[in-house]
């Protein structure tokens, strides 16, 4: 009987102990890496992206049924337009032209935009010419499709 006392109360004195102790060791705090300033997270561009050959992207879109187009640099943000002005045409199912557009500044210096409202369907083959005073114009074709 005295065997199973003093085993008993060893097993409360290890149950004791057990619970008061720590069973989880702490966590050492890492060091959480500062950012380099270098290095830019990369944008997103708005509508359809057209990649320029000398470097940076062309974001196409659709707003209130009229064009956009926002230029952008190759981490693709928003910078100002190097081109003065863009033409578009596309052919329609309407009329035997083609309708066709300008793009010129708008408030925002990124943006050429125009005020032409585009019927739809808005399902066509795009042409569009970059233009800028002495340079030879950057032209495009895409498939258009909002």
């Amino acid at each position: 009987m005295k065997r199973i006392a003093a085993l008993a109360l060893a097993g409360l004195l290890i149950s004791a102990v057990w619970v008061t102790a720590d069973p989880t060791p702490t966590p050492t705090p890492t060091p959480t890496p500062t950012p380099s300033p270098t290095k830019e997270k990369e944008g997103r561009i708005s509508g359809i992206a057209i990649q320029r050959p000398q470097g940076g992207w062309l974001g196409l879109e659709l707003v209130d049924q009229a064009f956009r187009l926002t230029f952008y640099n190759a981490k693709k943000h928003p910078v100002a337009a190097d081109k003065t002005s863009a033409v578009l045409w596309w052919p329609v199912h309407y009329q035997p032209n083609n309708e066709r557009t300008e793009l010129t500044p708008s408030d925002n210096p990124a943006v050429l935009a125009s005020p032409y409202s585009v019927r739809p369907p808005y399902s066509f083959k795009l042409h569009i010419s970059l233009l800028a005073d002495g340079v030879d114009p950057e032209d495009y074709v895409l498939d258009f499709s909002a």
